[in-house]
């Protein structure tokens, strides 16, 4: 190894910078520095053995092109600060480039190029002397005459062996061709790189193709690349000519570079310091010399990279093998750290070289005895504490969890007694219920027999053998001619209103003609508008949006014609989900409050389409707080709608006329949603119905805000 407190340029004219790994850290806080030169030599000559006993010797470099060429272009453009003597700098770096080129070749040249001259990128280049590169050329090329002296000599004695066999059948007519042809398949040769006619570990003799001209982007690394590929191609067509003798100059970087390793430093998450090795290659001829293991001792060795946590590379899949061997790891879960590495990374296997304790610590400079144990001892114990911490979050969640499992399980059972009560109460609500119709039943036929009476005595029409049947047949009469008179009262608008609920009143108005399956009745009236009533103010309250409180002061029930009922019932059957029927409020009215009066007596019609965001159709809400935004103030319909299968629209389209194939109305987000609502969106949401035959209004609820009492 070379003395690092010497600073003499050797035999080679690549000179050794004291104290290199400090010049390495120095650079990246220090660049502007002029008396630091960003490369330099890393060791003395170096010797390379394979397992046959071929030799092959060099000498490590460690360089930053792009620190180079920069200080280069702006304080002295000529060559005295060339890393090697005798080669410019960025001949050095097309060699570099183009060795990567001819090893990785599915990588393009503007990325290769990124690569070796990226920001905080050092390279480690192995290159032979002149002399031993010298004797390297001479030796194949020795070789290369023997072998083609011999394959001249081969083919000499076959073509003499040829004409003996011509005098030897002279005179017999033979249709076969005189010489051998092989007819065997070539496989079509791919785009060849641009550097295919620098680096060839065979020198054939090949033309070369005339390039553009050099580009003049001075921020571009690659200027130069052409010139250096001619004067490589020139070289090589002079080392190839027989007759010539190969002297220095005709040796260039091209023959001297052996092998080379690219790495870059990085921080993950702004904490972590890592060395990204990004391309190592070995010229092909000095493979299982050993060089691609000396390269990756460089790299991981912190006197050269300086203090690092992991050093990181994305390995081909045919080369995990071969760093397996060197201490990288593949494992999954290890390497998951380093994974914001990997974006530019494709068909290619993550893993990371962990350093040691010992000779690996920010405070090497410090002489104290076992401080490598003492940083072994608290990596270890922060491990401990992070385990411990991990476990007790593991547990906490666990233990919240089981809670949890057995809140919900007592709320169960507690719905479950809620519902066995509820049913309980509900039967015999309806066997109350069944009581009461059948007295009031039996009093209004004794009502309607003693006015039956009256009218027969006051008549003076009494016959002492009325039959039970001619007894019915009058009662029903009677009972008709009083619906017909309700029917008369009602169209005139007249009603009666009554005490009910709260301290509110209800509007009881007479009941359409009814058949004599379905007899007028109180009971079930005053059912329906305490559930409606009921349903009102909890779907009020359960917006947290509204901060008053309202009260139902009336409510006046439909009357709609059996037509508009058939109709309804109909179309309801036709829909692709007949049982999806619910009671909805209708978003509508705001512009003519005088509709919703004719709505409850005549239905929904064409008129009451409204154009909204989602199409042309009738709107509805199942809260009463959205729907009152837009309908008449304190005036509200409720109604039973025919949803059938319901399609999920979100995106708002004022065209549409119908719902989507195989369905009968939509569910949209609503017209007053805001993306800011968060959990409050659900409230906004609106079904839109495009037919006025899937929607039966019920009735029409009249409603006013209610002072709250502060006592």
């Amino acid at each position: 190894m070379a003395d690092k407190n010497s600073k003499v340029p050797n035999e080679n004219g690549i000179s050794s910078i004291s104290e290199l790994a400090k010049d390495l850290l120095h650079l990246d806080e220090a660049s502007s520095l002029p008396s630091i030169r960003p490369g330099s030599q890393l060791a003395d000559k170096l010797e390379f053995k394979d397992r046959s006993g071929n030799t092959v010797s060099g000498y490590p470099v460690i360089v930053d092109f792009r620190r180079i060429l920069q200080l280069q272009n702006k304080t002295n453009p000529c060559h005295d600060n060339d890393v090697i003597q005798g080669i410019s700098n960025s001949d050095l770096l097309h060699a570099v480039v183009g060795l990567y080129d001819i090893a990785l070749s599915e990588m393009t040249l503007d990325v290769l190029y990124a690569t070796v001259c990226e920001r905080w990128a050092r390279t480690i280049v192995l290159v032979q002397d002149v002399k031993d590169a010298l004797n390297d050329v001479e030796e194949r090329k020795k070789k290369r005459l023997l072998n083609k002296r011999s394959e001249d000599e081969t083919l000499l004695d076959e073509e003499t062996a040829a004409k003996d066999k011509e005098l030897n059948n002279e005179g017999i007519e033979d249709s076969s061709e005189t010489e051998n042809e092989k007819d065997i398949f070539e496989e079509e040769e791919s785009q060849p790189s641009r550097f295919e006619a620098v680096f060839s570990d065979t020198d054939d003799d090949e033309d070369e193709e005339e390039e553009d001209e050099d580009s003049e982007d001075e921020d571009d690394f690659s200027h130069g690349i052409n010139s250096f590929i001619k004067s490589a191609s020139k070289r090589r067509k002079i080392r190839n000519k027989k007759e010539e003798q190969i002297n220095k100059n005709d040796i260039g970087v091209e023959n001297r570079i052996i092998g080379c390793l690219t790495f870059e430093k990085k921080y993950v998450r702004h904490r972590e310091r890592v060395i990204h090795l990004t391309i190592l290659t070995v010229r092909p001829r000095y493979r299982k010399y050993g060089i691609g293991k000396f390269l990756l001792s460089q790299v991981v060795d912190p006197a050269v990279t300086g203090q690092y946590e992991a050093v990181v590379v994305h390995a081909d899949n045919g080369a995990v093998d071969f760093f397996q061997k060197f201490g990288f790891s593949d494992d999954l879960v290890l390497n998951s750290r380093w994974s914001e590495l990997a974006e530019q990374f494709t068909n290619c296997t993550l893993m990371c070289y962990l350093p040691g304790f010992t000779g690996h610590s920010l405070l090497s400079t410090v002489s104290l005895p076992g401080i490598e144990a003492f940083e072994m001892e608290q990596e270890l114990k922060k491990w401990k504490d992070k385990t411990l911490e991990s476990y007790q979050a593991q547990m906490s969640c666990i233990m919240r969890m089981k809670h949890e499992i057995l809140l919900l399980q007592k709320k169960v059972n507690s719905q479950d007694e809620i519902i066995r009560t509820l049913a309980l109460d509900n039967e015999r609500i309806k066997q109350e219920k069944s009581s009461l119709e059948k007295e009031l039943r039996t009093f209004r036929i004794w009502k309607v027999q003693q006015a039956v009476n009256r009218q027969i005595v006051s008549s003076g029409d009494i016959e002492d053998d009325i039959t039970t049947e001619d007894l019915i047949k009058e009662l029903q009469h009677q009972v008709d001619k009083m619906d017909i008179h309700k029917n008369r009262l009602l169209e005139n608008g007249a009603n009666t209103t009554t005490g009910f609920g709260d301290g509110g009143s209800v509007a009881f108005p007479y009941m359409r003609v009814r058949s004599q399956q379905e007899p007028y009745d109180h009971m079930i009236d005053a059912a329906f508008f305490y559930d409606t009533t009921q349903q009102f103010k909890e779907a009020m309250h359960s917006d947290p949006s509204i901060k008053i409180q309202f009260e139902v002061t009336s409510i006046n029930k439909s009357i709609l014609s059996s037509d508009v009922k058939d109709s309804y019932q109909r179309h309801n059957q036709t829909l692709h989900d007949p049982s999806m029927v619910t009671q909805l409020y209708y978003c509508g009215g705001l512009i003519r409050p005088q509709r919703l009066q004719d709505i409850i007596l005549t239905g929904f019609t064409q008129d009451d389409f409204t154009h909204g965001e989602f199409g042309k159709g009738i709107y509805f809400s199942k809260y009463p707080s959205k729907a009152a935004q837009f309908s008449a103030l304190g005036k509200l319909i409720l109604a039973e709608v025919g949803l059938g299968a319901v399609q999920t629209v979100t995106k708002p389209d004022r065209s549409r006329l119908e719902p989507g194939d195989g369905c009968d109305s939509i569910i949209v987000p609503g017209r007053l949603y805001k993306p800011c609502d968060n959990g409050e969106a659900m409230f906004s949401q609106e079904y839109v119905v495009f037919s006025s035959n899937q929607i039966l209004p019920l009735c029409l609820i009249n409603y006013e805000t209610v002072k709250k009492d502060d006592s």
